[in-house]
């Protein structure tokens, strides 16, 4: 995936550098749009008669949940129970983007880019009075191990760079004062691993199917809906 988005960016940079004339960088667009990413603030020029190029922010408020996991320790002999931890979907992020007009006169789009940054996609955390005898909390088929005062604190961590895919209609800089652009797309994440503030994982020896696990499972690739206004600056 970064071989293709290497090439792709090759071909915008070949693309614009024969297609330099005088309405290159000769506007400036702001976008705010809200959707499944968070919500986000953007800044978008044209760099060909094909091509803008938009960089800006997404922020995901703390959408958080409560869910149930097993945990074990010993004290002196092996003990188990149920341990209700705490899921925070809340993260920042910043992407450049280059939206592909095919036909520049019809403001259907392909975007091509990155996210980067807020690859803990998901905090995990929560805490047990019994934990505090060296215990660990199963997430899939992992081990998250409890700090000595029986807290967890941990995440489902992706990579830092994410190449991004999508199809828009609308266009980021408006010919009059404002417009409106809607935009389909995918992040290409990688599988989250699931990480600790308070040392290693380890292998379970025996999985738990919960909450957290599902979302690993389910989010390889983050699927974005975005509605966005867009306004002209220049």
């Amino acid at each position: 995936m970064k071989k293709f988005f290497t090439i792709a960016m090759l071909g915008l940079a070949s693309l614009s550098a024969s297609a330099i004339g005088p309405d290159i960088f000769n506007k400036l667009g702001v976008g705010v749009g809200v959707g499944t990413g968070g919500v986000s603030f953007e800044a978008a020029t044209p760099i060909t008669p094909f091509v803008q190029m938009r960089a800006g922010v997404t922020w995901m408020p703390g959408v958080s949940f409560n869910a149930d996991a097993d945990f074990h320790y010993w004290a002196p002999d092996y003990r188990e129970g149920t341990v209700e931890l705490n899921g925070d979907l809340g993260r920042v992020q910043g992407q450049v983007i280059f939206n592909v007009y095919p036909v520049p006169k019809v403001p259907f789009y392909v975007a091509a880019g990155a996210y980067f940054g807020g690859n803990k996609l998901l905090k995990i955390t929560g805490h047990s009075e019994e934990l505090r005898k060296a215990g660990a909390v199963t997430i899939g088929d992992v081990e998250i191990p409890a700090n000595e005062n029986g807290d967890i604190s941990g995440a489902l961590k992706v990579n830092g760079f994410r190449p991004y895919l999508g199809i828009g209609w609308g266009r980021m800089i408006p010919g009059k004062i404002v417009n409106f652009s809607a935009e389909i797309g995918v992040q290409f994440e990688g599988k989250p691993k699931v990480v600790s503030d308070y040392g290693e994982v380890d292998l379970s020896a025996i999985e738990d199917d919960n909450t957290f696990q599902k979302i690993q499972n389910a989010l390889k690739v983050y699927p974005t809906l975005t509605l966005r206004l867009n306004f002209r600056v220049i």
